[in-house]
C-alpha cells in the first residue's frame, strides 16, 4: 500500500545511505523486509534534526523521521496528523481527512476516514529518529532515548537544527 509513496522511497534511501556509509556493519545486522511495508511520518513544519554521532562513533546517521503527532491505520492507508494543530502531514494519502485535532481533555483519537472506515491508533509521538549502521535510534521531543535496548544510541540527544534550517 505504501510501496509507491514518498514514504517508501524515503525508507529505501535512508537504508541505502546507511549501507553505503558502512556496508560491512550493515550487512551483519541486516534483516529481510521483503513483502513488508513501513509507514513513515514526514514533518513539513520547517527545520530538521541533526543526527548525533552514535555510541559506536558512527557520525553518518540519516534522519528518517521527525514525528509531529499521531498516526492511525485504515484499510485504505495510514494517516498522520500534527498533534498540536491537527493538520494532515501525509497529504498524498487520499483517504485521510485534512484535519483531525486532538482533544484537550481526552487526547488524540482516530477519526473516521474519507472512505467511512474506522481507524486504529498506531503511533502518538513527538520526536525524531535516525538510522545508523548498527540500528536506528528514536528520541522524544526532550531528547530522551525511547528504544533503550538499542545499544548504539546516546541516551540523551535533543533535536539540534541543521545549519541551513530555520
Amino acid at each position: 500500500m505504501f510501496a509507491s509513496t514518498p514514504f517508501a522511497a524515503l525508507a529505501t534511501l535512508a537504508l541505502a545511505l546507511v549501507a553505503q556509509a558502512n556496508p560491512s556493519a550493515f550487512n551483519a545486522h541486516r534483516r529481510s523486509l521483503t513483502g513488508q511495508t513501513v509507514a513513515f511520518s514526514c514533518y513539513g513544519g520547517g527545520g530538521d534534526c541533526e543526527c548525533p554521532t552514535d555510541l559506536t562513533g558512527d557520525s553518518a546517521g540519516v534522519l528518517i523521521n521527525v514525528y509531529p503527532g499521531y498516526q492511525c491505520a485504515y484499510p485504505g492507508g495510514a494517516c498522520t496528523w500534527d498533534d498540536k494543530t491537527g493538520v494532515l502531514q501525509n497529504t498524498a494519502q487520499t483517504n485521510c481527512p485534512s484535519s483531525a485535532s486532538c482533544s484537550l481533555t481526552s487526547g488524540c483519537s482516530c477519526p473516521t476516514d474519507l472512505n467511512g472506515d474506522s481507524g486504529v491508533m498506531i503511533n502518538q509521538f513527538t520526536g525524531y529518529q535516525c538510522a545508523y549502521a548498527n540500528g536506528a535510534c528514536t528520541w522524544d521531543y526532550l531528547g530522551n532515548l525511547q528504544n533503550t535496548a538499542q545499544t548504539n544510541c546516546p541516551t540523551k540527544a535533543v533535536c539540534a537544527q541543521l545549519a541551513g534550517d530555520s
